[in-house]
């Protein structure tokens, strides 16, 4: 049984732990953030984004197993009437798209409506997060000749935002990927300075001079015959992170198949991009593609 004593040590004790950790705090600290994930496609859909029979993707799954890890819940929907809510209360957007997202087609057939991009790129440049995969260079991209790089303030808005625009793939193959200096991810960081792997690997155009590359894809070994002879140029930036306003934006060429969301490498590069868009950990964000990847916007004209 409790003395008078050791109520008033007790009161005393939690007058002080309110004094020094207010309340604002330690919700704070026992928040969990949430992450929306969002898979629409009005064009190809990736294998990772196929919706089984209950609703869930490979993808999807496997950033709720990866919330788990770092904290945050995921919201996974094709829905676009989700960009017309109030997007402050996600901390991130996770993006594995295809297609000009505001354009109708597709297993969830509505695109944005007007309001809802006006939305999606106002909550950026406020301060959510973003992290495009793969496919999220191949969305809202900017006309023109395809073998040309466009001038920048051509450009559509999402092109800059991204940082690059899918051009083309060819088959699937192993290469090498070099983790760029200095390595502030830890992930990135215990892999350097190269990690082989297998993918499908997007050749790129129109990437944003203002990015700081963190992984290059080293085309030296590649195979180039017939249709792979779009890797016949200098290195490619491959996983890359911005700011654009408040938002910190990163993306990943990888993931394309359903095995990489559970392997190791894309595992690792996904959860370092999340630590960063969350804010977890910063890093330099000094531009560097000219230094790390000179060459890099080289196309091959036919």
């Amino acid at each position: 049984m409790k003395t008078r004593k050791d109520l008033r040590n007790f009161a005393l004790l939690l007058a002080i732990a309110l004094f020094l950790f207010p309340a604002s705090f330690l919700d704070a600290a026992q928040k969990t953030r949430k992450v929306l994930y969002f898979d629409r496609s009005n064009s190809y859909v990736h294998p990772p984004t196929e919706s089984r029979d209950d609703g869930t993707t490979v993808c999807g799954d496997a950033l709720i197993e990866l919330g788990k890890e770092l904290n945050f819940e995921v919201v996974c929907t094709k829905d676009s009437s989700i960009f017309e809510s109030d997007l402050s209360q996600f901390d991130a957007i996770f993006f594995y798209i295809c297609g000009a997202l505001d354009e109708d087609g597709g297993e969830s057939p509505q695109g944005m409506s007007p309001q809802g991009v006006a939305n999606f790129f106002n909550s950026i440049r406020n301060g959510v997060g973003l992290i495009g995969v793969h496919s999220a260079t191949d969305t809202w991209k900017t006309p023109g000749e395809a073998n040309e790089n466009q001038p920048i303030e051509d450009r559509t808005e999402y092109t800059k935002l991204i940082g690059g625009q899918f051009l083309m793939h060819g088959s699937q193959q192993e290469t090498t990927l070099r983790v760029v200096e200095p390595v502030q991810l830890p992930f990135m960081k215990g892999h350097f300075p190269e990690i082989k792997y297998f993918d499908e690997w997007y050749c790129l155009k129109n990437f944003n001079p203002d990015m700081h590359v963190l992984m290059i894809m080293d085309t030296a070994e590649m195979n180039k015959d017939g249709g792979n002879s779009c890797y016949n140029r200098p290195p490619q930036p491959v996983v890359w992170a911005r700011m654009e306003g408040k938002g910190r934006v990163a993306y990943s060429a990888l993931g394309h198949n359903n095995s990489s969301w559970w392997d190791e490498t894309n595992k690792g590069v996904v959860s370092d991009l999340f630590r960063f868009v969350l804010g977890d950990i910063d890093i330099d964000l000094t531009p560097n593609m000219e230094t790390v990847a000179p060459g890099a916007s080289i196309l091959h004209n036919k």
